[in-house]
């Protein structure tokens, strides 16, 4: 049986088409505000976890975790946190650093519903809202194409030759692992983030 991958799913482009939009939903530079309010920035202290809860909504936040998770348990954290998994209508956003030392990330996906298209970024009218075509894969299938296809390109184990020194590991006393991070930007909108990233194996 063929494993799901992210080719099974429509990729938006990176600014909007057809709309001149405050800030672009496929701009992954920015992060969105928690909460029902209209689109901001996050100014929060972001270092201070405890400070930086969201006021609004009961989840949300950023998780790190490394590339041995098992599906089922993916699947049991994504409910536990109230992504909406099962849910098709969706825009999927990707992009890939070209400096991940730098970045800090290889590749990261952004997914939006529908709803957080039309009521958070206004990049659909009511006609275009009604009329969201379903993606082919679930947010949770999208979400598990992402880790696979990331452990496809870059190995699972640690100084492996694919991932060996693309973030800052020294090859010896610092070896790179693939990992990946998690970010529930917004509960209410349905807006969820993921990204592939490298850990450091040291001696």
């Amino acid at each position: 049986m063929t494993k799901p991958g992210l080719d099974k799913i429509i990729i938006s482009p990176a600014i909007w088409p057809g709309k001149k939009l405050q800030v672009q939903p496929g701009d992954l530079s920015k992060f969105v505000p928690y909460g029902n309010d209209v689109y901001g920035y996050q100014v929060k202290n972001v270092l201070n976890p405890i400070e930086s809860d969201p006021p609004q909504e009961e989840s949300g936040g950023i998780v790190y975790f490394g590339n041995g998770v098992k599906k089922g348990d993916f699947e049991a954290f994504l409910r536990m946190i109230n992504v909406r998994a099962d849910d098709r209508n969706y825009a999927a956003f990707v992009q890939d650093s070209s400096q991940p030392v730098e970045d800090r990330y290889f590749k990261q996906m952004r997914l939006i519903s529908n709803f957080g298209l039309r009521f958070m970024f206004d990049a659909l009218d009511d006609m275009e809202y009604n009329a969201f075509k379903e993606q082919a894969l679930s947010v949770r299938d999208a979400f598990w194409a992402f880790i696979e296809d990331e452990k496809a390109r870059f190995g699972t184990s640690f100084g492996d030759p694919r991932i060996e020194g693309k973030m800052g590991g020294d090859g010896d006393c610092a070896r790179e692992e693939l990992s990946f991070g998690f970010m529930l930007e917004n509960e209410y909108h349905q807006v969820y983030r993921i990204w592939s990233r490298a850990w450091l194996v040291t001696k």
